[in-house]
Order: C-alpha cells, then sequence, then structure tokens
C-alpha cells in the first residue's frame, strides 16, 4: 500500500501531500460522517428490505449496450440474458445449486451485484439464478420468498436527470485534493425528483467505508430540502467567500483549511457558491473579517454531512439507503511507464478481452498525456471482474483500511501491459453526470 500511493506522488506533481500524511488520512481521521447509510443488518431468513425506486443514472459513451435491466412485471423473475442483480438484505446464500439443501459456497452482503448466466430455475418454491460474483466465484441464488425480493435487478437508464443541489467538501488533504484527477464523486448530490446520493469518502470525512449510498426523498422530505437548504439567501446567487484579513490583525498561524462548494440547479442559470469554512468565534475575531455567510454555509455544509439524520426518518420513501450502482463509470487511465517502480505489484493484463471495443491504450479519449471514457454497469461489473481475475487489486483509496473496490465506490490501482504499466481510477458518476472527463459541459 505505502508503494502504490508513494507511485501516485511520484508521479503527479500536483500531489501536495506527503506519502505518509496520505496514510494517515486513510487509516481515517478522528472527526467524519456518521450517515448510517446500511441500517440494520438483517440475516438471510429475515424480511427483506422494501424494494427502493430505480437508479435514474446518465449512460453516455456506451461501448456496447447495457444488459436487460427489468421486467415489466415484477413479479415475474427476468430471464438471465447477463442480467445485473443486487443483493437487497444481508447474508443472502450462495449455493453450489438450486436447492436449499446445496452447499454454501459463501454469503453475499447487502448491496453485492452479481451477473445471471442461467436461470430462472423454479426449485422448491423458489426462482433461482446462477450467478457469478465479482470473485469469478459461481452458484446459485433465490430470487425471494414470501416476505419480499432478496435480489434487485440493476437498472442502468439512458438519461441524466436534474440537479438540484451538488455539494462537496475540500480540505487541504483528503482524497479529493490528493490530484487534478476528476473522478471524485460529490459528497452529496440530490436531484430534482429527490434522490439523494452519499459518498462517504470526501471532504473532512474520516473512518469512511468510500462507498456511496442512495435514498429517496418523499414530497414532503423534499419540500423541507427545499425549504430549509435551497432558501437559504448565501445559494440564491453565485459568489465566493473567502477568507478577509482582518485589517491591523496579526499574521495568521498556518493550519489546514477546507472548503465548501454548492452547485444549485443546472445549466446557465445554475448558481455556484463557494466558500472557506468558518473558523471559529474567536480565531475569526483575532484574524480575519468575520463573515455571517461563512458561518451559516459550514452550519449547512454541516447538516448535509449528516443529511439523513437531520432531515430525520420521516423525510424518506425507503426505510435506508442502500448502496448504489450507478448506470455510468468515469475510467481514467494514466500513461504507461516502462518500468513499474520499485515495490509496485502491477499484474499483466496482456491479451486480456477488455468488455468494450478496441485496445486498452486506445480508451476513451486523450486528456493532457491521459486518456478518460465511460464505462456503462455491465462493463464496469466485467472490467472489475476480470482485474480480480488477473490478479488486480483494485483499492478503495477512501476506506481505512483500503479493501478492494466494488461498483459503489471509488477504485484505483495499477496493470502492466505490452506498451507498459498503467495507473487506473475508476468511479461512479452521480445521476446528473458528474464528474465527467475534462472538456465537456458541464464537467468538473
Amino acid at each position: 500500500m505505502t508503494a502504490r500511493l508513494n507511485v501516485q506522488l511520484s508521479r503527479h506533481p500536483r500531489l501536495v501531500v506527503t506519502g505518509l500524511v496520505i496514510i494517515v488520512l486513510l487509516a481515517g481521521a478522528a472527526v467524519g460522517l456518521s450517515l448510517g447509510l446500511l441500517g440494520s443488518r438483517p440475516t438471510a431468513d429475515a424480511t427483506p428490505s422494501p424494494r427502493a425506486s430505480a437508479d435514474p443514472s446518465a449512460l453516455p459513451n456506451s461501448a456496447s449496450p447495457a444488459p436487460s435491466s427489468s421486467s415489466p412485471d415484477p413479479s415475474v423473475p427476468p430471464k438471465a440474458d447477463g442480467v445485473l442483480l443486487q443483493v437487497s438484505i444481508d447474508g443472502l446464500r450462495l449455493r453450489a445449486w438450486a436447492s436449499t439443501g446445496a452447499d454454501i459456497v459463501r454469503t453475499l452482503d447487502r448491496g453485492e451485484v452479481v451477473r445471471a448466466s442461467s436461470g430462472p430455475v423454479d426449485a422448491e418454491g423458489y426462482a433461482w439464478y446462477e450467478v457469478v460474483d465479482l470473485d469469478s466465484r459461481s452458484g446459485w441464488v433465490a430470487m425471494g420468498g414470501d416476505a419480499g425480493q432478496w435480489l434487485e435487478v440493476v437498472t442502468a437508464e439512458a438519461a441524466t436527470s436534474d440537479l438540484l443541489l451538488r455539494f462537496e467538501r475540500s480540505c487541504d488533504v483528503n482524497p479529493r485534493s490528493m490530484s487534478g484527477i476528476p473522478v471524485w464523486p460529490a459528497d452529496l448530490t440530490v436531484t430534482s425528483g429527490g434522490l439523494v446520493v452519499f459518498w462517504s469518502g470526501g471532504g473532512s470525512l474520516g473512518n469512511s467505508d468510500g462507498t456511496m449510498a442512495v435514498r429517496q426523498l418523499n414530497p414532503s422530505g423534499l419540500a423541507k430540502f427545499r425549504r430549509d437548504v435551497l432558501a437559504l439567501p448565501p445559494l440564491q446567487e453565485s459568489a465566493s467567500y473567502r477568507l478577509e484579513h482582518r485589517p491591523g490583525a496579526p499574521e495568521a498561524p498556518g493550519h489546514g483549511v477546507c472548503g465548501n462548494s454548492f452547485i444549485v440547479g443546472d445549466g446557465p442559470d445554475a448558481v455556484a457558491v463557494q466558500a472557506t469554512n468558518w473558523q471559529g468565534d474567536e480565531e475569526e475575531a483575532a484574524y480575519w473579517v468575520a463573515s455571517p455567510a461563512r458561518k451559516a454555509l459550514d452550519e449547512l455544509a454541516m447538516h448535509l454531512e449528516q443529511a439523513e439524520a437531520w432531515l430525520g426518518a420521516e423525510a424518506w420513501s425507503d426505510p435506508v439507503a442502500r448502496p448504489r450502482v450507478s448506470g455510468s463509470y468515469i475510467f481514467w487511465l494514466e500513461p504507461p511507464v516502462d518500468i513499474p517502480p520499485e515495490g509496485v505489484d502491477a499484474p499483466t493484463v496482456s491479451g486480456l478481452q477488455w468488455p468494450f471495443d478496441g485496445p486498452i491504450d486506445q480508451f476513451g479519449d486523450p486528456v493532457e498525456q491521459a486518456r478518460c471514457g465511460y464505462l456503462h454497469t455491465g462493463q464496469a461489473f466485467e472490467t472489475l471482474r476480470l482485474m480480480r481475475e488477473l490478479g488486480v487489486f483494485v483499492h478503495t483509496l477512501a476506506a481505512a483500511p483500503p479493501r478492494q473496490a466494488g461498483l459503489a465506490a471509488v477504485g484505483s490501482g495499477e496493470f502492466a501491459t505490452d506498451a507498459g504499466m498503467f495507473s487506473f481510477w475508476i468511479s461512479p458518476r452521480s445521476p446528473d453526470g458528474y464528474p465527467s472527463c475534462p472538456g465537456e459541459a458541464g464537467d468538473g
């Protein structure tokens, strides 16, 4: 892990933190977000969580069609033509064959995604699918029982959603400020339809799992959000609220600082507000001109970092948030180097049949020395699965400790080809299509 971080530092002159500080960051800061994203953890025999609303994610620039996404009648199991299924309970048993008496291959956690290769097969009162997980382990799972569905079909819709609010918190030392690579999701995204996407991996967040989660506001919750957030005076017009040194005050001591960024609405009429975080009454008075707007925006940021609890249980149409599987993933490739730096394990993927057209060194479009493009959900699943199969560790950098990234997390790693060693990043995009490759409308 240390060697991999040192590679990132040495290859990106824009990085302004040391490998040691990053490791401390990744170990988790004492301050952080307590969203309670996954709620209670039911067992495999418990009543599954109710079905959540469909995920209106973007599907731009797909190299090939996405898997079929849903059945017209949710009570009729879909045919297994490569459809992706997301587990909606904890402890769902993956069995050796389609029977409750079959050996258990492993148990699946809520939010995991598997690809169906055959089925459904009716056995013992259940509809069974033969599936493969991201570690290429295969087996059979039951779709659900009388109490509800244990698997949900992953949808990948082709249209983006209108943005209501995007919030990001960026500090001197955090994953988002590690480099100029535009792969980091917003900390909070709210669409005009009330879909809320959380990312527990940016800004001041520590002790996080680095995954994205999604939850749906009900009409009253959306009205509360509009009233308590969007109606705030500092969010009515674009502005930048920076630290202003108080005349005659001594030079302020150096220390880390965070900034809050808010985007309200879409298109040319969108409001963009940036503000340095509030320093506290005593420090403000000693060194800087007090700014009521910065104080109000910093208080709002702290509320948004705990949006689920702040808005209250009555604001949501679903009982708990669920890990979010995006309809579109940004895939960033750094230019290859001939020889991997000492201590870096970059398994070879030469000869790999990628789940998109063309060789890896021609993926997407050039961005200076790098390349950037998009994967739809099925392509992202197969890319991660194939990399794991070949021994490429896709690190979830925002987690402490780092682990293999899934479809709900930002991941990075290295692999080697005949052209040299590549560094890569793969990241789920928000429903409004953020982040996007540089140079596109609405990027960054």
